[in-house]
């Protein structure tokens, strides 16, 4: 896992809005958005030359307390009101020996890491089973790593910085989470009164694209300190909290940008906004 010295290629790396398990089954225009975009991505990643040699990808269900166990690591959640979802497959490849070397990698950057057997959760298998159907499966192998538990988000940028020489070593790096990810805005549009859910969903709506907005301006940052910064500061604004009750969802894009280092980035797709929800989708390269 050495990275002192480059090859001339570097892998390019991506957050994705993953969205839920209703990706699969929806049939409203503005689901067929969100998979046309996924789609879109998925036929990037299988046209990469080289092929990378393995997918390592960050979720907003998957965090982990130090070494101590999960934080949050979901991989079944949706607590049987979708029993028919319990159903679904997407066949994957394994690579512990490549795993292997990634827990060592971590260690030897100072990150407290262990090594876990278990499925990959639905911020992975639903995008990824849009992205890379049975018709074009994704035929290199899947590694999860937790983020951390908790709400220190420059213990995200650090994970971040020490898998960017990863990039070089021909990982391909994907975090799945939300640029906006609140259910409790979604919830207040439902308690709201009658006569106030409409003005209620337009205050949410607003919320949600001024985060969303104020999140691509600092990602646009090409200098990696100042992104990383600028991307810390987010935390500072009322929009914010609103649209992160819980930051579970935001962390993955930190981990993504940072491992990046000094990348360019693109937003990918046709925008798309939702109160509580933003479904961006970004390309580090």
């Amino acid at each position: 896992m050495s990275s002192t010295t480059e090859p001339a290629h570097s892998l390019p790396t991506y957050f994705i809005g993953h969205a839920g398990v209703g990706l699969l089954f929806d049939d409203r225009p503005r689901n067929e958005i969100v998979q046309a975009n996924l789609r879109n991505i998925g036929e990037e990643i299988l046209s990469l030359s080289p092929r990378p040699k393995a997918v390592v990808v960050f979720s907003g269900h998957f965090e982990a307390d130090e070494i101590h166990g999960p934080g949050h690591d979901f991989v079944n959640d949706f607590h049987d009101s979708k029993p028919f979802v319990y159903e679904y497959n997407w066949p994957h490849q394994d690579a512990p020996e490549l795993a292997a070397q990634l827990w060592e990698h971590l260690r030897k950057a100072g990150v407290k890491a262990k090594r876990v057997e278990r499925g990959v959760d639905h911020g992975v298998w639903v995008p990824f089973k849009v992205m890379f159907p049975n018709e074009k499966p994704l035929d290199i192998p899947v590694i999860q790593i937790s983020t951390f538990h908790g709400t220190n988000l420059e213990s995200q940028i650090r994970l971040g910085q020490a898998l960017q020489s990863l990039r070089h070593e021909g990982y391909l790096i994907i975090g799945s989470g939300m640029a906006v990810h609140s259910f409790a805005s979604i919830e207040e549009i439902v308690d709201a009164p009658t006569e106030e859910r409409e003005a209620t969903r337009a205050k949410v709506l607003t919320e949600s694209r001024a985060f969303d907005t104020h999140l691509r301006a600092a990602v646009t940052k090409r200098d990696a300190k100042e992104r990383n910064q600028a991307l810390l500061n987010l935390e500072t604004l009322y929009e914010f909290k609103r649209s992160h009750p819980t930051v579970e969802h935001f962390t993955p894009l930190l981990v993504a940008a940072a491992a990046a280092g000094d990348a360019d980035v693109e937003a990918l797709g046709v925008d798309l906004v939702d109160p509580g929800f933003s479904y961006l989708n970004l390309r580090f390269v």
